[in-house]
Order: C-alpha cells, then structure tokens, then sequence
C-alpha cells in the first residue's frame, strides 16, 4: 500500500475476529460503535473498566469486534497480563471470541497529562507493529497513537489539514470539537468522512516523505512519534493526528481505489 493513491471503504468486507484495547471509558466505545456498528454493520461486544458486566450489539456474524478497557488509563496497563488474560478467558467462553485468531489493536492517546513516558512509548512501538503475530512478544497486536487524543480522528472525518490544528491537551481537543459541533459530531460520521480521515492521514504522512505502509508499519510509527515528539518539545502543542485509520487498512475495510 503505498497510500498516495485514492482510497475507497469496503462496506462489506467480512474481518472475522478484533480486539481494541483501549484506554478510555465511554467515549472510545461510542466512537467504535459509530464506525463499526453504524456505519460498517458488524457486531460488537464491549466490556468496561469497572463494569463486570458484557454488553453486545448484534450485526454481521462474521465480523465480531471486542472493545475492552485497559486495567487502567495509562498505557502501562499493556502489560497488565493477569488482567487482560482473565478477560481473554472470558470472551472465549462467553462469545467463542479467541484472542489467538483475532487482530488486535491498541488504541492509546499521547496526551502528556495521562502517558508521562515516551520511553515505554518508544519500547511499545518497536514491540507492537503486527496485529496477529508479534517478534519476541507473546501474542499480536498494534500500537495506534493520537496526538493527542483519540478525539483528533474525529476531527480529521470532517476537516481538511486537520494536522495543522495544534493542541497540546485531550480537553483541548475536546473543548475545539464543542466549539465547531455544527461541523465536527461523531454522529456524522459516515463511508465519506472515514475516507477523509485516511485521506488527512496520508496527506501528513507525505509530508514526511511516507506513505501508509502497513509492511513498514513499525517505521511509519516511530517517524510519526519522533515528528510528534519533536514539534512537541519545539512548540508545546502536538500537530493534530490519529493513526486510527491504520486499523482499518490492516483490516482491508480501508483500500487503495
């Protein structure tokens, strides 16, 4: 996938089993929800920080995608293995979901105020680049990143040069979305806006002179980090990105037309 080529969405394109690990409460799970119950037709099961309770929407059986909490917010909690397996063990026996047949995503933010260690960032991303088989590391699984929230993706649905928006806060971003709501709502988005989204994705990756690669995923990240980082440390706010759209090419929902 070179990704400077025009992209198109496969409305019904059958993905089996995924998992989004996410860090977030109720607003990850609206937004898959929006574009994987809503827009895509799929079913999806959710299990919440704090809730012991599963909750599924029921839709195209051949594509289930699991949404769950990480023990905690902070992307340390990728390695709570005691816990994330104990909810491993409970999709198997509860939904027939097994981990080791599934794709599987991480969705964090680089918000500064919730993940402090670009460090352990670093490590994740050389260690998370494949979704389904990992070097050196137990199972799959990908690092996706938001400069600096999840919220940014949203954004890039509906906004050209998204990126060159500048926030430095989640709350920011989310205070920018409340400001422009007649344009920016989560409930807009549809086949059009996804297709922006990676639109804006590969428009910023140009700029770093890359394209969207998913055999060279790994690289593509760090780049992205360092870029993110840089800007960070120079200017104090992040240029406003998600690499969300990189699950869904992964899952060939997002292809080149």
């Amino acid at each position: 996938m070179g990704g400077y080529q025009n992209m198109e969405l496969i409305k019904n394109k059958k993905v089996g089993k995924v998992l989004l690990i996410v860090e977030g409460g109720k607003h990850e799970f609206s937004l898959m929800k929006k574009i994987f119950v809503d827009v895509l037709g799929y079913t999806q099961i959710e299990q919440r920080r704090g809730n012991t309770k599963y909750y599924m929407r029921p839709g195209e059986r051949h594509s289930v995608i699991a949404v769950i909490n990480t023990k905690t917010s902070n992307i340390s909690s990728i390695n709570e293995e005691d816990y994330l397996e104990r909810i491993f063990g409970e999709l198997l026996i509860n939904y027939d979901f097994d981990i080791d047949d599934a794709a599987i995503y991480y969705l964090f933010d680089r918000d500064p105020e919730s993940n402090v260690n670009p460090d352990l960032i670093k490590s994740l991303i050389a260690m998370l680049t494949n979704s389904r088989d990992n070097e050196n590391y137990m199972r799959g699984g990908m690092l996706i990143l938001s400069y600096p929230s999840i919220e940014a993706y949203e954004i890039s649905n509906f906004l050209d040069n998204s990126s060159k928006i500048e926030k430095k806060l989640g709350s920011e971003v989310k205070a920018y979305i409340n400001e422009n709501a007649k344009i920016i709502s989560m409930n807009k988005i549809n086949e059009n806006s996804i297709i922006h989204g990676v639109t804006e994705l590969i428009t910023y990756l140009k700029e770093l002179g890359m394209g969207m690669d998913l055999d060279k995923f790994s690289s593509v990240n760090k780049e992205v980090f360092n870029d993110e980082e840089q800007y960070l440390e120079t200017n104090n706010r992040f240029k406003l990105l998600s690499m969300f759209s990189f699950v869904l090419a992964d899952l060939g929902i997002l292809r080149e037309a």
